[in-house]
């Protein structure tokens, strides 16, 4: 790790392996302590982290003699790749809250956006907004990282956000009436996500849109036929009324023009 260029941005990547992006290139990081530094800092933006509580992190109960100097050091190798925007207080460490920029901010700004759009029954809003949050994305959240337990955690709400937006534009693409490309990435989902109720919903109406009403009323039959027997739940309310709606060939479930 060199010293930081004059001036230059730096952007933080955490949708996939940690990636440090300085001026016009990437920049590594080998260190595996050193990454895991870099993203509890960035994950707690703009809130100071204290020199304890990273050593907890990073140990978990099994710090060295000269744990706190050893972060220390951590710390200054890092300021020589991100400058000053990660300053140093009084026994702790603070990455500045609007820089550098992270693409999982700009992510769940995207994210918002869409769903937003798919709220107001803006569909190809919905679908560019989802479309560019997904591209973001460069493999599983802090894959490089070491799972200390804020990054496991941090790394788990940007998959279910991921999952989310996947979700949302399989929803958009439904709307828009693209149900024949939707419906085989609903199958695998739910396949994957056997208790999620709201891909399932998702399938079944995207199942009832392309005339199959059918195997509709077999997604909720399997999926009631899995709560019942691993929980004890019944389908939430929606997607009982969904199933009822589905049932009696409700037309207000097709698509209705969205002018």
């Amino acid at each position: 790790m060199s010293m930081p260029l004059t001036g230059a941005r730096v952007r933080l990547g955490l949708l996939g392996p940690l990636q440090v992006v300085r001026g016009d290139g990437p920049v590594a990081i080998t260190a595996p302590k050193h990454r895991a530094v870099l993203a509890i800092l960035a994950i707690n933006a703009g809130r100071p982290v204290s020199a304890e509580r990273l050593t907890e992190e990073l140990w978990q109960g099994s710090e060295p003699a000269f744990a706190r100097k050893t972060v220390q050091g951590y710390v200054w190798r890092l300021r020589k790749v991100v400058g000053d925007v990660l300053r140093t207080h009084a026994g702790s460490y603070e990455l500045d809250g609007d820089a550098p920029e992270t693409d999982a901010a700009r992510f769940e700004r995207l994210l918002e956006d869409g769903r937003r759009a798919l709220r107001e029954r803006r569909p190809e809003r919905a679908r560019a907004s989802l479309e560019a949050a997904l591209a973001l994305w460069r493999g599983p959240a802090l894959a490089d990282v070491p799972a200390t337990p804020v990054v496991r955690g941090h790394a788990d709400r940007l998959e279910e956000a991921r999952l989310l937006a996947v979700e949302a534009a399989l929803e958009a693409d439904i709307e828009l009436g693209a149900t024949a490309a939707a419906l085989p990435r609903l199958r695998e989902l739910t396949r994957a996500h056997p208790l999620r109720e709201s891909l399932h919903a998702l399938l079944m109406l995207g199942l009832y849109r392309s005339g199959r009403q059918a195997e509709a009323l077999a997604v909720y039959g399997g999926l009631r036929a899995t709560l019942v027997s691993e929980h004890g739940l019944e389908p939430t309310p929606a997607v009982r009324d969904l199933h009822r709606r589905i049932l009696a060939a409700d037309p207000t479930l097709t698509r209705a023009p969205l002018s």
